[in-house]
């Protein structure tokens, strides 16, 4: 039942005070989910979602898509891969960072990211990413062909080899999987509309110059439908709604007005307010510590919370990138995209702590330890010898004193405090 059918019901009872004191309040409205109310509610609209956004987004920006290659048990990189030129300078538009902020917010606020890309000479040559709400796909259900009939605002063909859709889980996709993806920000929207209703709540207030609450006890001479359907309409026109809180409202009779004053519920505004912020950034996974709340944050918990920001949310997710990207341009046999993240400030301090840890394993090999920092093997090292009893040099492992090389007759283990008859001293 809606607002006006409420009155009309009460009506009927012929007396306008008894009906208005009973009225109940409508029921909540939520923006709809579709790409543009995400878009326009749930990011251009609510400050909390957009601040998230754009830290998930700049962290991302920082990484760097780097090819590797399987060789047997090994990986190494393979420098300046056409691939990795690419996806560096994709098209003439604009460059890796703005096509990886492209791609991350349409993946939140539509559930996915549509790419396509130019081919020349049977190799990509530009990569480009597409506001979701402008691509027309069918889905056909079939794996090896999961898209057909794909348009670029309804006029412009994509061919399917050259089209790819990096898309969120979608719990409810008729194709499993081969259909559209769910928006990330999808359950996070009714926090922002709540957010965003409590602000307009706040400024209307404001705006209406900070009215206190009140009663006005009325005489019951409203009886009368005219009357009654005047001040259901005055209600209903000026005094319902976020927009119109603290305004006044003159009735015939009136006889006494009353303020209710400033209650404990009223004061809980801040507190709920900052609940919801909170919420909102819990949802998304971003520390409230990145956007601002700082009444608990020391350069350590700060710290924490920058590199969960990477490890938990923003590297799965460019990895997850990664892995379709790779499918998509055509890479060569044992050839893949990885995403490099050893230059992030934030998380050296982890890897140098897991570098020391490694130096000092008493049972590993010294290639071992080097294939565990991402270094390549060197002649010589597939011996266990503690740190600093050996130099390296030349791609050759050599022991200290006189630097003499360790050939093939060497003996396999160097032990700590004890002599080799096999080395020269």
């Amino acid at each position: 039942m809606d607002f006006k059918s409420i009155f009309k019901t009460k009506a009927r009872n012929k007396s306008v005070y008894p009906s208005l004191a009973r009225s109940n309040g409508l029921s909540a409205s939520y923006t709809t989910t579709n790409y543009k109310g995400i878009s326009k509610e749930g990011y251009m609209a609510n400050w909390i979602i957009f601040r998230c956004m754009q830290e998930i987004i700049r962290a991302a920006t920082q990484l760097n898509f780097v090819v590797r290659q399987y060789k047997g048990d090994d990986v190494e990189d393979i420098l300046n891969h056409p691939i990795e030129k690419l996806i560096k300078k994709p098209n003439k538009l604009y460059g890796k960072n703005e096509l990886i902020k492209r791609a991350i917010a349409f993946y939140f606020l539509g559930g996915e990211a549509p790419f396509q890309k130019l081919m020349a000479g049977g190799n990509p040559k530009e990569l480009y990413v597409y506001r979701p709400d402008q691509i027309k796909v069918r889905f056909t259900g079939d794996v090896d062909n999961p898209y057909a009939d794909i348009r670029y605002k309804e006029r412009i063909p994509i061919e399917p080899k050259d089209f790819m859709l990096w898309k969120n889980f979608n719990p409810l996709d008729e194709w499993d999987g081969m259909g559209h993806g769910m928006a990330f920000l999808e359950p996070i929207l009714r926090n922002g509309d709540l957010l965003n209703e409590m602000i307009n709540w706040n400024t209307a207030l404001l705006q209406n110059g900070g009215s206190l609450s009140g009663v006005f006890i009325m005489d019951p001479s409203l009886s009368d439908e005219d009357n009654f359907e005047r001040t259901r309409k005055e209600l209903e026109i000026n005094h319902t709604g976020t927009e119109n809180p603290g305004k006044w409202l003159l009735l015939d009779g009136i006889s006494q007005y009353i303020t209710t004053g400033t209650t404990p519920k009223d004061m809980d505004w801040l507190q709920g307010k900052e609940s919801v912020m909170k919420d909102i950034c819990i949802g998304i996974g971003v520390d409230p510590i990145l956007i601002g709340f700082n009444e608990s944050a020391s350069y350590n918990n700060k710290n924490e919370a920058e590199k969960g920001l990477y490890t938990k949310l923003v590297i799965p997710l460019m990895q997850e990138l990664a892995d379709q990207l790779t499918i998509f341009l055509n890479l060569g046999e044992n050839e893949f995209i990885a995403v490099d993240y050893d230059h992030i400030p934030v998380l050296q301090e982890d890897m140098k702590e897991l570098y020391d840890k490694i130096n000092k394993a008493n049972d590993m090999t010294i290639n071992e330890k080097r294939q565990a920092r991402g270094l390549e093997t060197v002649e010589g090292g597939d011996i266990i010898a503690p740190t600093g009893s050996y130099a390296i040099v030349d791609g050759k492992v050599y022991l200290p004193m006189n630097l003499i090389s360790i050939d093939d007759n060497t003996s396999k283990t160097v032990s700590e405090g004890k002599e080799d008859k096999s080395f020269m001293y």
